[in-house]
């Protein structure tokens, strides 16, 4: 069973805490309730390697839907939260699941104890090793994936454990979407620890969210800069439970003076944050840096998690990691899923870096064109081409803010304009338009991006 839940048959304390219903799983139930998920499963599939897609939802069905699925030797597509029907059903198309787990009808299946399940042609067969495809692009229903194998998963849940110290007392809340690498991270290793999950669909500038950490007895955080930038807002002091003494920040590079910040409100309370570095491509987190290092190295990213090693590339200047919980590839479609492991381990993290002698990392740029805009990792390439219905688009990385620049006389109306932010997974406050005569363009005719970065942008929505 997955995480060794088959080892917890007689372990009483609490797994899952559910704030919406109030339920209390502690770890005997969890491990019956996954047993029982796992043959329902197989009884709708049948044996041999099987795709679950699902609505990952923060609550007790779900949580023991998607483990039992694992147990199973299936694997699992969580589906992005707000994802459209029709985004759904494109993913659906493409991936073409044994099973579907969601409220609305699926054409070409049919719906049999609570799934929905594939009915007519046989799809191409999986990899049996394939445990997790993952959006590459956050909340923004990319077609492209990460193939995540069940050792990938396991190997990162123990490493994360292991580099920020999760021990059995540990209470974490879901304050991040479980469809997240970072947000399932979260889930994985608490539950390989032996710890408590908060299970909770509140955002974290919600007052219920702050009850149900007080009611449960919160000891963790996990945030992306989006996250932080929020709470900084807010009357952390007063909001936060007293048994709050961990933040945990990943999903891009915070500002300096919001990890300073922190890192002062953690120490007010005896308690530590811990930086972080990861990717999607390797289960979520690559580095962490050690509170200890802080404040004096904010910027840095930290040093490799156990069980893997961190190089810089001398001929391209990108950092390499290498490790047990790197992917298996890439996949775009059915036909991907039944392919091995590509990498062997070994990942091209597509970012610029430096090592200091004691082998903390410092990121000091990316080679890629992918931004991450509050913790949601874009494709610039593929914003681009969904922009393109509004004119020729060019979009750019602004840190914390994504931008499009139109050759057009004005940037689409503000319902578009609000509508094509909430398609990509962001706020309208994060991506800022801007109208021009023409687009900066290379001798190459390619879009000369470091003249659009000088542009005037004027931050509206």
């Amino acid at each position: 069973m997955i995480f060794g839940l088959d080892r917890r048959g007689n372990d009483h304390r609490p797994a899952l805490l559910d704030a919406g219903t109030g339920a209390c799983v502690d770890y005997a139930e969890l491990s019956r309730r996954v047993a029982a998920e796992a043959t329902r499963l197989r009884n709708l599939v049948g044996p041999g390697p099987a795709l679950l897609m699902m609505h990952l939802t923060a609550d007790v069905d779900a949580v023991a839907c998607h483990l039992g699925a694992l147990s199973a030797g299936m694997a699992v597509m969580p589906l992005p939260p707000g994802l459209e029907d029709g985004g759904a059903a494109a993913l659906i198309g493409r991936y073409r699941p044994e099973l579907v787990r969601r409220h609305a009808g699926v054409e070409g299946y049919e719906f049999r104890d609570g799934f929905w399940r594939r009915d007519g042609d046989v799809p191409p067969p999986l990899h049996p090793g394939l445990a997790l495809l993952l959006s590459t692009s956050g909340s923004s229903g990319s077609p492209k994936c990460v193939r995540l194998g069940r050792e990938a998963v396991e190997a990162n849940a123990r490493q994360i454990v292991a580099a920020l110290g999760i021990g059995p007392s540990e209470r974490a809340p879901t304050s991040l979407p479980l469809s997240y690498s970072y947000g399932l991270s979260v889930l994985h290793s608490h539950l390989a620890a032996g710890a408590s999950v908060i299970l909770t669909s509140d955002g974290v500038a919600a007052r219920p969210f702050w009850q149900a950490l007080a009611g449960h007895g919160a000891t963790s955080l996990a945030g992306v800069p989006a996250s932080y930038q929020m709470l900084c807002r807010l009357d952390l002091d007063s909001l936060a439970p007293p048994t709050l003494r961990t933040l945990t920040q990943a999903g891009g590079a915070m500002a300096p003076a919001l990890t300073g910040h922190f890192h002062a409100f953690a120490a007010r309370r005896g308690g530590r944050l811990f930086v972080m570095y990861g990717q999607t491509e390797a289960a979520a987190r690559i580095a962490v840096l050690p509170p200890g290092d802080l404040p004096g190295r904010i910027g840095a990213a930290g040093r490799a998690v156990p069980g893997g090693t961190l190089s810089v590339d001398p001929a391209t200047g990108h950092v390499v990691y290498r490790g047990p919980n790197v992917m298996m590839g890439y996949a775009e479609g059915r036909a991907d899923l039944g392919r091995g492991d590509e990498l062997g381990g070994v990942l091209d993290t597509g970012d610029l870096g430096r090592l200091d002698a004691d082998g903390t990392l410092w990121i000091t740029g990316r080679d890629l064109r992918i931004a991450k805009i509050g913790g949601l990792r874009l494709n610039l390439d593929e914003v681009e081409e969904w922009a393109q219905a509004f004119g020729h688009a060019a979009a750019m990385d602004g840190g914390d803010w994504l931008g499009l620049a139109l050759a057009a006389a004005s940037p689409p109306d503000r319902a578009v304009r609000q509508d094509f932010a909430r398609r990509l997974g962001l706020h309208s406050t994060q991506v800022r338009w801007l109208a021009v005569a023409a687009l900066p363009l290379l001798s190459s005719g390619k879009t000369d991006h470091r003249a659009l970065k000088a542009l005037p942008w004027d931050g509206r929505p």
